[in-house]
């Protein structure tokens, strides 16, 4: 067994197919189902399962895979000693970041993160939070920022702020006269969705147990994982959406009043940094995030007593 082998087995499990592993990796297909032949052979049992279309790993598979991964994040926090033990902050960092959130949170510190930290490269990848988790599991990202909590294993989370919910209507709706809004006066044909699956949409379920409800009676569906989309068809069409309290920052003056407080308990939504286990960059990491929550109000990094969403639907 080499240290190749190994690589080569996980991109087929990232690629779920030698072909496209065998593209990634650079190498001819045959050549690439030799070596996990011989890796097979020499560890006495099958790491795929042939038989099934599209292949599979096999149960003994699964469990080398996530073993194979860990070997391999290990030499790479080898590959980083020198950006632990180094006084500047300077290297490459990837992060996944939720499109419900990236688009309002990372603006707010873009800019001095660059003017104090020149030499640290950002790569925001805004991806949903099962791609997240997955991408954090293969090493393909160094840090997730994502809503939780997140029913996973092997990922390590830090909570960083706490979000409100708004409902953001239109001054066409019979409700745009009222400054708070009861949930329980909404209907539902009224309200515009993300798509289903999204956490952000998730939690909105959980919060007004819409999950059976979905796109019922509406002539016209937009299914996005844009809020900004939401947004504008309700600014233009009439309706509903449920948007987080980021994004009510750069809402123009004109559609201020279409921002309404939720009356009664106020749900909120944690958002957390997501790590592997065996994660690496450290230092990167903790400049970056540091940056950020000088951003956050400090009334946003306290938890909240209650209304926190739980949503048993958020997996990955």
């Amino acid at each position: 067994m080499n240290f190749s082998q190994l690589q080569y087995f996980i991109e087929i499990g990232k690629q779920k197919g030698f072909s496209k592993a065998a593209n990634t990796l650079r190498i001819t297909q045959p050549a690439l189902s030799l070596q996990i032949q011989k890796l097979e052979e020499e560890i006495g049992y099958r790491l795929l399962d042939r038989s099934r279309k599209p292949m599979q790993l096999s149960a003994e598979g699964k469990i080398f895979y996530d073993k194979a991964l860990e070997i391999v994040k290990l030499v790479d926090q080898l590959k980083d000693v020198s950006i632990e033990l180094g006084e500047s902050i300077k290297g490459r960092l990837t992060i996944g970041i939720i499109p419900t959130l990236a688009p309002y949170f990372i603006p707010l510190f873009i800019e001095e993160l660059n003017r104090k930290f020149p030499d640290l490269v950002i790569d925001i990848r805004e991806i949903l939070t099962e791609q997240i988790i997955e991408k954090l599991k293969t090493g393909e990202i160094d840090a997730g920022i994502l809503a939780t909590p997140v029913d996973t294993k092997n990922i390590v989370f830090q909570a960083l702020f706490y979000e409100r919910f708004f409902l953001y209507v239109s001054g066409k709706h019979p409700l745009s006269e009222r400054n708070k809004i009861d949930i329980s006066s909404l209907n539902t044909n009224d309200l515009w969705y993300l798509q289903e699956g999204n956490c952000f949409q998730n939690q909105v379920n959980s919060i007004c147990q819409l999950a059976n409800n979905l796109y019922s009676g509406q002539a016209f569906t937009y299914r996005s994982n844009s809020i900004e989309s939401l947004r504008r068809i309700v600014e233009s069409k009439s309706g509903m959406t449920f948007i987080p309290e980021l994004a009510t920052i750069e809402i123009p003056v004109e559609y201020e009043d279409f921002v309404k407080e939720i009356e009664g308990e106020t749900p909120y939504r944690e958002i957390s940094l997501a790590l592997s286990r065996q994660y690496t960059k450290k230092r990167l990491i903790d400049a970056f995030i540091s940056v950020a929550l000088g951003h956050i109000p400090k009334r946003m990094q306290t938890k909240p007593k209650e209304g926190l969403v739980m949503s048993s639907e958020i997996k990955a």
